[in-house]
């Protein structure tokens, strides 16, 4: 193997491993923009500083429970 033929192998090497970081990297980064994303649609923050269900996801919950047990679901 000449030198030519072991710097290509070192090149492919280095852009394999830098393609898998920067999936992975990619990958973390979006899961956390998809967790804060939901998070923000699912809770707010009150005045007092607490935390609690978006009002418009309780009462969703309220009619999804009042017609199954209308229906006997």
């Amino acid at each position: 193997m000449d030198s030519y033929s072991a710097g290509v192998f070192v090149a492919i090497a280095i852009y394999v491993v830098g393609f898998i970081v920067a999936i992975l990297i990619l990958s973390a980064v979006i899961r956390n923009a998809v967790r804060k994303g939901v998070e923000d649609v699912l809770y707010k923050k009150g005045k007092d500083g607490l935390w609690s269900a978006n009002p418009w996801i309780v009462t969703i919950a309220k009619e999804i429970a009042a017609e199954t047990r209308k229906t006997g679901s």
